[in-house]
């Protein structure tokens, strides 16, 4: 407990003393003790001191100047005023009298007799004995600490003991949606957190013995409130240690374990992640070994999916999902973005419990249990979560999948799926969900290893419009893709349809294309899909997930 002014008028030198004001303040903390030796105490004066005058010169100074005085004693949080009479004063003003009254300022009067040096030693005897306790109280606290740390700290062993040092619920927890989502409590039947107005929090100001960030939210419950202290982390996550404080206030000493639990949670987040890290990094490489055929040995195969708790006899489909950000894809959104993935992961694992995923920069790899077993199904719930996706992240997100596949046989799977997204998406820009069976005519693009030989299936008109005539080629495709609508196709170009018919008949001209006949509009249209797949040159015969 920090020394107050009840505990200074117990020193011997204000044996004789008499308080005349402010009394009030009896239990105002003191932190030092100075000496006034004239009244411009605001360049020096810190918070909780109390000072001690013989009022020298003060007989000269008019009320004005006596009020700025007292004024900035108590803008500084001034302790107390101990003066000294009979020496330049026989009588303490009584407007010192009445603004220490008004602003709760202790004024103590003490004879002529008292020396200066005994007051100053006995006031700093009880703040260095006070400090002496401080300091043996934190090194008890943080001795309880280490040792807990020791024995195998966690989340719920910092909660407890914290609790046990200071008498009030503790919590670590999360923000999610604005609310607080719990994750250790030391009191289970505790729900006050269930009412916490998170949004609602103020800033506290520093003190001397705090290091970190302090708020405060209110409670939907009178005479309470939540003390929040924000964990510092290198990580985008924000954690937060929660105290809930009834009508037993805070102690100065309990924010000494409050600092220490503060301290060893965020060594325990950190410790956390860097397991976490780890143990990816381990599955992540068994799983490139499996997507990738690299397992030498039956042996290893089946401990492998032993691992992963998959069944040599069971058919999964792999799930490749990508980004799109402004019409491309973004080739580190999974990096940049972390918590992107790890909502890919969480809606999964609410359709697919036993997901098995790899997280790449560009890419997220998902092995699911082929169930259901109709892709009409699978669909449907893979729809749900790239609705999700997008509300949550405002960009497009593209899902290919496999067909239904024994664990053997991942890799060339791993392909289909990594193929048909590839495929997918330069055709298509927004989001979409396309299976490999949906690519249709599109799936003879994957036996093909060499870009050029795509080439061959464009015919030679249709590549010299492209080539020679942009703005013809642009129309002509939009035509197409709008299944020959004039009409359609001039509002999406932005020109009158006088101007599109125009263009149709110079693109007849030019190419000699019957608009009626199926199979030539086929064929332009497919010569036109290859064309938009080499232009973008995002389809690479030869990739695997080794290098995606």
């Amino acid at each position: 407990m920090p020394v107050t002014i009840s505990d200074i008028l117990t020193t011997k030198s204000l044996a004789s003393a008499t308080v005349i004001g402010g009394n009030d303040g009896e239990n105002n903390p003191v932190s030092n003790v100075m000496i006034v030796e004239a009244p411009d105490v605001e360049q020096w004066i810190n918070p909780h001191e109390i000072l001690i005058t013989s009022l020298f010169g003060f007989d000269k100074l008019s009320k004005h100047d006596i009020a700025n005085f007292m004024n900035t004693l108590h803008r500084y949080a001034c302790s107390g005023l101990i003066v000294k009479t009979s020496r330049f004063v026989e009588k303490i003003p009584q407007q010192i009298i009445t603004m220490c009254n008004e602003f709760s300022i202790p004024l103590i009067e003490i004879p002529g007799q008292t020396k200066y040096s005994d007051l100053l030693f006995q006031i700093m005897q009880l703040l260095f004995n006070e400090k002496n306790l401080l300091l043996d109280q934190y090194k008890k606290i943080n001795q309880k600490f280490v040792n807990m740390a020791i024995h195998g700290s966690s989340m719920q062993t910092i909660v407890d003991l914290l609790d046990s040092l200071i008498n009030h619920t503790v919590m670590i927890f999360r923000i999610q949606n604005h609310q607080e989502i719990l994750l250790t409590c030391s009191r289970k039947d505790n729900l006050d957190y269930q009412r916490v107005n998170f949004d609602q929090r103020t800033a506290l100001p520093q003190k001397a013995y705090t290091n970190y960030d302090y708020f405060q939210a209110p409670l939907n419950v009178s005479n309470a409130h939540q003390l929040i202290v924000k964990i510092p982390q290198n990580k985008a996550d924000d954690l937060y240690l929660g105290i809930i404080v009834h009508q037993k206030g805070i102690r100065d000493v309990d924010f000494m374990a409050i600092e220490n639990a503060v301290n060893f949670t965020q060594m325990e987040a950190l410790k956390q992640a860097a397991i976490k890290q780890s143990m990816r990094a381990y599955a992540n490489d068994i799983i490139d070994d499996l997507i990738n055929g690299k397992i030498a040995t039956k042996e290893q195969f089946n401990t492998t999916l032993s691992h992963f708790h998959l069944s040599a006899t069971a058919r999964y489909r792999i799930i490749v999902i990508q980004a799109n950000v402004d019409h491309s894809l973004a080739t580190e959104y999974f990096s940049d973005y972390p918590k992107a993935a790890d909502q890919v992961i969480s809606l999964f694992k609410q359709y697919w419990p036993d997901t098995i995923y790899r997280i790449r920069q560009n890419r997220v790899i998902l092995i699911i249990p082929n169930s259901p077993s109709n892709i009409k199904q699978i669909k449907k719930q893979l729809t749900s979560i790239v609705h999700h996706l997008k509300r949550q992240r405002h960009c497009a997100f593209q899902v290919g999948i496999s067909e239904p596949c024994l664990p053997e046989t991942f890799k060339t799977y791993a392909e289909q799926s990594l193929k048909t997204v590839q495929i997918a998406s330069n055709l298509y820009q927004d989001s979409f969900i396309f299976s490999f069976n949906d690519l249709g005519f599109y799936r003879f693009l994957l036996n093909i290893t060499n870009p050029q030989q795509l080439r061959s299936f464009v015919p030679e008109e249709l590549m010299e419009l492209y080539q020679n005539k942009p703005e013809l080629y642009k129309t002509l495709r939009v035509y197409l893709e709008n299944n020959q609508n004039a009409k359609e196709s001039a509002n999406i170009l932005f020109i009158h349809p006088k101007t599109m018919s125009y263009r149709l008949a110079k693109i007849k001209e030019r190419m000699g294309i019957n608009y009626d006949d199926v199979d030539e509009t086929f064929r332009i249209s497919v010569g036109i899909r290859i064309l938009a797949i080499l232009n973008n040159e995002n389809i690479q015969g030869v990739d695997t997930f080794d290098n995606i």
